[in-house]
């Protein structure tokens, strides 16, 4: 099976945020940063609570809570701000250039600006599907990205990735209602 599709800006940055929830780092970077702060103002409202003055403690306490409520939400769009700068930094290059897969017996041929590359299934260490994308990762970290909107013949193409997945033994992800967060 052969498909082709374009990539644009906001398939990279997709990809990047898929990846960046499902890595363990980030994720707990994103934690630690979500309660550390928190825990000093906390901290600093219970020493003033003791030593000092009330107000100046309830101040503090109300940061760290305001903090903990508010953190995720801006650490989402400071991500979404962060991978989007990366990719236009990293990849523009690749925007709007045509993409090409044939799916072989043993093989994925890539053939893209660039030129063609030839790629073992057996490389592929999962495949992740959301609403709108197809991410097949490889041993060596990379990923391709296919857009659901850009192929005609979907059906065909997850009977494919269905039977890889289960001939070579690669895991499977189907995370339909994933969102980044």
């Amino acid at each position: 099976m052969r498909i082709e599709y374009l990539l644009n800006k906001v398939d990279f940055l997709e990809y990047q945020l898929f990846a960046a929830s499902n890595s363990e780092i980030i994720i707990k970077n994103r934690k630690n940063s979500r309660i550390r702060l928190p825990i000093v103002y906390f901290i600093l409202g219970l020493l003033l609570f003791l030593f000092a003055d009330l107000i100046f403690a309830l101040v503090f306490i109300g940061l760290g809570v305001a903090w903990y409520i508010l953190h995720p939400y801006f650490m989402k769009k400071r991500y979404q701000r962060h991978f989007a700068n990366h990719v236009e930094e990293n990849y523009h290059n690749r925007f709007g250039k045509v993409v090409s897969l044939d799916f072989e017996e043993e093989f994925i041929i890539v053939k893209d600006f660039l030129g063609e590359s030839k790629l073992r299934i057996k490389e592929i260490t999962e495949i992740n599907e959301t609403k709108s994308y197809i991410f097949i990762k490889l041993s060596s970290g990379e990923s391709l990205i296919i857009p659901k909107n850009s192929i005609s013949n979907l059906n065909e193409l997850n009977r494919i990735l269905t039977k890889i997945a289960s001939d070579f033994d690669i895991i499977q992800n189907i995370c339909l209602d994933w969102e980044w967060k």
